[in-house]
């Protein structure tokens, strides 16, 4: 049966036109890739590559070293293409380079497995549906384009492999031509993403220690192939050199940037036992994965549908992987791929983006459609389980992709609203993350970033005509930045909206809080005065004007929706209450407080102006409480300020020793406050 399986195998790929499959899956995944280009740049490395189609410049980190100069000067080409529209370059880029990659998925798995064209066609149509593929590929960024290259010198590379095995005869300048060719791109792709280059180097170094070993010599055709590695590499080494100045400031530049990397992303940097490190990255790369793989996370609860899925990928991909062909040198080439890109990952790279993990799947595909190709099964019912799958993944996925072409980035999001509603001659914007989004989408305002912030600089900005402070990425920002953008508390909320989309379309930049000073005596005190209820929703879309500072982001937490105090120990409340009138005017007002502590033995102390109002001790569960205003505390014509005081403050990484990744100082998260008057 296996005999009688592989002829017909055999059979098929004779009388197939070898364009057929090919074309196939470039209709097939241009039809899904280039309607669905993100309207917006969904990254901050989006927006450096923007700004170095206009000005190279690793020192302005346009883009950050290495520079990723190939990708650079194709983005050029594509930047003319579409008439300077860079997102739009950038973006087409991507998805066309996504097409292609889903072919040389397809070319890997004939080189690699020639009797079987179902491995190729397995692999090929299941990444090009991964989430993580289908997302990145309408992305302005260089992981899918330098997947593409490392691919094609992949191809390359077995090719050449498996003609030296079974050698026919060819003319002297195709030979050569193919050996530059293995050469060039290779070279080319340690310009396009060279952090992606590591199974490049592995799969180079064991043929040529494979071939050296039967040989004991130097082949001359490994000299054709260096001649093209130089070429290739030349090509963007020397414009590179020269514009940043020298060999010397490049390599500096990418020392600087490796060792920053190190500290900031690596299991090194994390400070904390190697077991608990590995443990807590052990986690978040399975979290990772999940997202990259099915566009799910490890946090429950899951849907049936989610868990009919998780249930039938593990079935998919461990029977797959159990009949991969083990006894066969190339799956064990494919796992050795699989594992160090893994290892890579997991110990030197930031684990919060699953397009970081693109170079993992496509040996994975490659086992799994190995080992269907291998499953002896009618074709009927093979076909059923590859198109069903297929499916699968295009559910889970398209809703993700549709939002990329429907739904702007939080950061453009925000930009446009601050575009909208404030002037910029007096805005001063002061901006974290969104820093590049507000470069770019803002150039007209004055910008601080907080990773650069000048004291000096802003005080003098902030003693010229400005009205309006605009902070992105709110939490991110120390209280000793935040006392100078408020001018030590001259300076109040005027407004606060957080910007949001689905986290799982792209994990960073998912959500921008953008808060809104002003000067306090532009605040009339009307604008504070509480709802009919007399209650302020913490954590609903309407509460940034009563909050001050010490306060986190709206989220779920413990099934309601509030925020964390804790950003310092106080955190403060401004509200307009009402004096009681005629037989009221000596009541009390009863404040009444839904709160949960974060650390142990946590206490409340709350304060109206300078008067200390209670003490309380909190649990951490959410409980109710009740304090007492005196009446001689409130004056009609004026703003009340409540300072809710905290004992502590504690991360959950520090609780949890590292298992959770939120490093943010919380003291109680708070529901409601209301307030009862006579």
């Amino acid at each position: 049966m296996v005999y009688s399986r592989r002829m017909k195998y055999t059979h098929y790929s004779h009388y197939t036109p070898a364009w057929i499959i090919p074309g196939f899956l470039l209709i097939l995944t241009g039809l899904l890739y280039l309607p669905f280009c993100s309207i917006s740049l969904d990254d901050f490395d989006a927006y450096s590559f923007v700004l170095a189609l206009e000005h190279f410049n690793l020192d302005l980190q346009q883009p950050h070293p290495p520079g990723f100069p190939v990708y650079i000067g194709l983005g050029k080409l594509f930047l003319a293409m579409t008439r300077g529209n860079a997102v739009k370059a950038l973006t087409l880029f991507s998805a066309l380079s996504g097409m292609v990659n889903s072919v040389l998925t397809y070319a890997l798995g004939r080189v690699l497995d020639p009797e079987r064209p179902l491995t190729g066609i397995v692999a090929a149509l299941w990444g090009a549906l991964l989430p993580v593929n289908w997302l990145t590929s309408e992305k302005a960024l260089s992981d899918i384009p330098g997947l593409m290259m490392i691919l094609l010198a992949l191809w390359l590379w077995w090719r050449w492999d498996n003609h030296l095995k079974t050698p026919r005869k060819l003319p002297a300048w195709k030979t050569i031509t193919r050996l530059i060719g293995i050469g060039l791109f290779s070279g080319l792709a340690l310009g396009v993403r060279p952090q992606n280059a590591l199974p490049l180097l592995l799969t180079a170094g064991y043929i040529f220690i494979t071939r050296w070993l039967r040989l004991r010599r130097v082949e001359w055709e490994w000299w054709i192939i260096g001649v093209g590695g130089l070429l290739g590499i030349l090509s963007w080494l020397i414009p590179v050199t020269i514009a940043v100045g020298g060999l010397t400031a490049y390599w500096d530049a990418i020392r600087t940037h490796a060792l920053h990397v190190g500290q900031a992303d690596a299991l090194g940097g994390m400070g904390l036992p190697l077991w608990v490190a590995l443990r807590t990255r052990g986690w978040a790369f399975a979290n990772t994965f999940l997202i990259a793989a099915l566009g799910l996370e490890l946090a429950p609860p899951w849907t049936p549908p989610e868990i009919l899925c998780c249930f039938s990928a593990a079935v998919i991909t461990g029977l797959g992987i159990i009949r991969a062909g083990w006894q066969r040198r190339e799956s064990w080439l494919l796992a050795v791929w699989m594992a160090a890109v893994t290892g890579q990952v997991l110990l030197f790279e930031t684990l919060d983006r699953p397009r970081l993990l693109l170079p993992l799947f496509p040996p994975l595909l490659l086992l799994v459609a190995r080992g269907w190709a291998r499953i002896l099964l009618p074709r009927r019912q093979r076909t059923l389980i590859v198109t069903g799958f297929s499916l699968v993944l295009m559910t889970f996925s398209a809703p993700l992709v549709a939002q990329l072409s429907a739904v702007p980035a939080p950061p453009a999001q925000a930009t446009a609203y601050i575009a909208a509603h404030y002037p910029p001659e007096s805005t001063l914007v002061a901006a974290a993350g969104s820093f590049r989004a507000v470069q770019v989408e803002l150039p007209a305002y004055r910008l601080a970033y907080l990773y650069q912030f000048n004291p000096a600089g802003v005080q003098a900005t902030l003693a010229g005509e400005i009205r309006y402070v605009v902070i992105f990425d709110r939490d991110q920002f120390p209280s000793d930045v935040l006392e100078i953008l408020s001018v030590s508390g001259d300076y109040v909320p005027l407004e606060e909206r957080t910007f949001v989309r689905d986290r799982r379309v792209h994990t960073q930049h998912d959500q921008v809080r953008v808060q809104v000073l002003t000067p306090a005596v532009m605040i009339p005190p009307e604008a504070l005065r509480l709802p009919e209820d007399g209650c302020i929703d913490i954590g609903d879309e309407n509460d940034g004007r009563y909050l001050s500072q010490g306060w986190f982001r709206p989220e779920d937490i413990g099934g309601a929706r509030g925020r964390w105090a804790g950003q310092t120990l106080t955190s403060t409340l401004r509200v307009k209450l009402e004096a009681g009138q005629d037989d009221h005017a000596d009541a009390d007002i009863r404040i009444h407080l839904k709160l949960l502590a974060y650390p142990a033995e946590q206490t409340l102390t709350l304060y109206a102006g300078e008067q200390l109002l209670e003490r309380v001790s909190l649990l951490q569960g959410w409980q109710e409480i009740v304090i007492i205003l005196p009446p001689d505390v409130v004056q009609s014509d004026t703003i009340t300020t409540l300072h809710l005081g905290h004992a502590r403050v504690l991360s959950p990484f520090e609780v949890t020793g590292g298992e959770s990744s939120d490093r943010r100082a919380l003291a109680a998260a708070y529901d409601w406050v209301c307030f009862e008057q006579p």
